[in-house]
């Protein structure tokens, strides 16, 4: 097998930017794109990502590179791949770039915590006013009576001015329409 030296490969992928000469060197230089990948962090960038960046700046760095210049060709594609590094850390902090939206899927807990789905509500909604269609049946007259200014908004004391009755029929009433309510729940 025939191994190329960084110079060869260099003026290849300089005359063919298509040749696997690219991938040939981009394995050799691997170790610098692992060890940019254990020290810093980009986010929303997982192993994939970082390999594309890093064949795309090794790309950029081979169409950029003149030995005439610079002798080493490792610390030149080095020192590009850090500058991009830093440039989409710096892209994915920016202030203005920073979404205005929030996935629920990732954050599912804390919504479900603290947001009300109204959809639940209306259910329970519903429930609550066929279980009271049920129970109103089973209520004596009284307790109809007390039940309907409770869910009409009233307090026991206005219920009792309101219906002439005294505050321990109103909490007598009260205490067996729940009961009653209990029942019908349980079952």
């Amino acid at each position: 097998m025939t191994t190329f030296s960084d110079d060869q490969l260099i003026a290849t992928i300089q005359r063919d930017p298509n040749s696997p000469a690219l991938r040939l060197l981009f394995n050799r230089y691997r170790p610098v794109l692992t060890k940019l990948q254990r020290v810093y962090y980009i986010p929303g960038h997982d192993g994939d990502d970082w390999e594309q960046e890093g064949l795309l700046v090794l790309h950029g760095a081979a169409q950029k590179f003149r030995q005439h210049r610079s002798c080493n060709f490792g610390a030149f594609y080095r020192l590009n791949l850090t500058h991009r590094v830093f440039d989409l850390i710096r892209y994915s902090q920016a202030q203005k770039r920073r979404a205005t939206t929030i996935s629920l899927e990732a954050n599912r807990t804390y919504f479900a915590e603290t947001l009300h789905d109204t959809r639940v509500q209306l259910g329970t909604q519903l429930e609550a006013q066929e279980a009271v269609g049920r129970v109103l049946p089973g209520l004596s007259p009284t307790e109809q009576v007390v039940f309907r200014g409770l869910l009409g908004g009233l307090t026991p004391q206005a219920i009792s001015q309101q219906e002439g009755l005294s505050m321990t029929r109103v909490s007598a009433a009260m205490h067996r329409g729940r009961q009653k309510l209990r029942r019908l729940l349980g079952e």
